[in-house]
């Protein structure tokens, strides 16, 4: 699991802030935000605290003791603000037909606002539930490339989607699962089977369903 200076820099870089922007948040020099990232030093509980809270996860996520991603929906520091649309399901096991019906709005975090063409879906299914469990929404946001290493919405054969970390290999790539259920196995796609792969956007963020 990522240590906590790595799980702060993926954060920030996630919520697309600088150190100086994150140390005003949280209310801390520019260089101990630094530090923390370079694993120089330990910030105190209640600064741990506040960083939990601007990122709206547990601490727990932060320090890197688990890789799932628990929403604290009482959060101090981060508004709540804006709606996007929740379309369907999308699977955390084997691909599936995706289904376009909207079946919600949800709040996002406001760091998340100035992000554009953001949508949501449920996820069902066990094959990512070390990053999101089953029956949680996935925040997407909407791109046609994932660099590798990335988890991401992905078409695979034209109308079934998917939720996998993404990598490249010489001849076709890997959709790679990252599940506590060792039944999981990464899919890989290889350039001379003709399955055509589509990439729908990336995952930013995710949250607990309230109503579905």
């Amino acid at each position: 699991m990522a240590s906590f200076g790595e799980r702060l820099r993926e954060c920030r870089k996630l919520a697309n802030l600088t150190q100086k922007k994150l140390a005003q948040a949280a209310q801390v020099a520019e260089s101990t935000i630094s530090m923390y990232e370079m694993e120089k030093r330990q910030p105190d509980f209640e600064t741990l605290e506040v960083l939990a809270d601007f990122f709206n996860v547990d601490i727990d996520y932060l320090l890197g003791r688990t890789d799932c991603i628990t929403v604290i929906p009482n959060s101090r520091v981060t508004s709540m603000i804006t709606k996007i649309p929740v379309y369907g399901k999308i699977s955390a096991g084997k691909p599936f037909e995706a289904i376009e019906e909207i079946l919600e709005h949800i709040e996002v975090p406001s760091w998340l606002a100035s992000r554009s063409n953001l949508f949501g879906l449920m996820v069902v299914g066990d094959s990512m539930n070390k990053v999101i469990p089953n029956g949680y929404i996935a925040v997407i946001q909407k791109t046609s490339s994932l660099d590798d290493g990335c988890i991401g919405a992905i078409m695979v054969g034209g109308s079934d989607a998917t939720l996998k970390r993404y990598y490249t290999i010489s001849d076709g790539i890997v959709l790679e699962a990252l599940s506590f259920n060792p039944e999981h196995k990464d899919l890989i796609i290889k350039k001379d089977d003709h399955i055509e792969v589509t990439i729908i956007g990336k995952l930013v963020w995710s949250c607990a369903a309230k109503s579905f």
